[in-house]
């Protein structure tokens, strides 16, 4: 496969208890905040994401759909923004 060719992304809908050993069983492997790498499985090995430079930052987003009723969805969004400012309009963002 090509640097950019398509590849298929598996989906399951399980907890990250379950898909840590998925990755165990040579499954595949699972892209995982830090904070999820203090538990220890057997077969998995916790890496960091590194591109030419060195260690990289992955980025990410997080929408709020209008009809989603859930109270606790707007305070975890504004944490979100405190805690992760949007780097894209950074002065020097490219």
């Amino acid at each position: 496969m090509g640097y950019f060719d398509a590849c298929l992304l598996p989906r399951h809908d399980v907890g990250l208890d379950r898909l840590l050993i998925l990755v165990g069983a040579g499954w595949g492997i699972l892209l995982v905040l830090e904070s999820a790498t203090g538990a220890a499985y057997p077969g998995v090995i916790f890496r960091e994401v590194h591109d030419a430079e060195g260690p990289t930052r992955l980025s990410f987003r997080a929408y709020w759909r209008q009809a989603n009723g859930n109270p606790s969805l707007r305070p975890f969004l504004d944490l979100l923004r405190e805690r992760h400012p949007d780097l894209s309009t950074a002065p020097g963002a490219g």
